[in-house]
């Protein structure tokens, strides 16, 4: 009896339903990594606007703070009550300039609770004046910070806030009278105890200080543009924050 051959028989038409399904499942997959790849590619955007901004931030001209760092260094360097003690000015760069502060390390800048330079104060404020004007094109901020010990007459409502800015207002004054254009001064700034140099010992009298901060040009014109709260720099101003 001869064997019959069968051929395999091929179902044509709609897949089976646990294939349909199985395709389905997948495709969340095939969406997900999409999603991935431009939540990946949008951080990569921000990370490189950012990057920008604050590079942009960092650089500014040094060409003219660079002497006038050098001539302040120097004028420390030849005063002998300066050099038998701690010294009392620090000079810097920050991100927006040459940042010079006095602090209250051997000899208060003014009597406690009060808004008059010291006579060993104006001296200070003296040999700063004597060199800004080496950067003539150059404005100043001028800083004032004060300890975390509650003010005395705090109960009227005047405090640690109006105590910064008069005293930076009174920095203001005598590099006025030091022959510094009033028109150079851009900002006057009163910070309280908000910004303690030592925070775990906010008591502590270091925290008692006047930063003076000379701004390149480029830094002014662009923190004029970007805050609209900034007077122009021919005006002075007290401000707390």
């Amino acid at each position: 009896m001869a064997t019959i051959k069968t051929e395999p028989v091929v179902r044509r038409g709609r897949p089976h339903k646990r294939a349909r399904r199985d395709a389905a499942h997948g495709n969340w997959k095939l969406v997900y990594a999409d999603f991935v790849t431009v939540l990946m590619a949008f951080f990569i955007v921000v990370w490189i606007l950012l990057f920008d901004l604050v590079s942009e931030r960092e650089k500014f001209d040094k060409t003219c703070l660079d002497p006038l760092n050098a001539a302040l260094q120097k004028q420390i360097n030849e005063d002998q009550v300066l050099q038998s003690g701690t010294n009392p000015l620090q000079i810097e760069y920050s991100q927006e300039g040459l940042r010079v502060t006095l602090l209250d390390t051997r000899e208060p800048m003014f009597q406690r609770g009060g808004t008059t330079l010291s006579d060993f104060a104006k001296k200070q404020f003296q040999k700063i004046a004597s060199v800004v004007d080496m950067c003539p094109t150059h404005k100043l901020k001028i800083e004032g910070y004060t300890d975390s010990m509650p003010y005395s007459g705090g109960a009227t409502g005047y405090g640690n806030w109006e105590l910064s800015g008069e005293r930076a207002n009174a920095a203001r004054r005598e590099l006025v009278a030091q022959k510094v254009s009033i028109d150079r001064i851009a900002q006057v700034i009163g910070y309280g105890d908000s910004v303690p140099t030592l925070p775990d010992d906010p008591t502590n009298a270091i925290n008692r200080r006047i930063s003076i901060t000379i701004l390149p040009p480029l830094k002014v014109k662009r923190d004029l543009m970007m805050n609209d709260n900034v007077e122009p720099p021919a005006k002075s101003s007290v401000k707390g924050y």
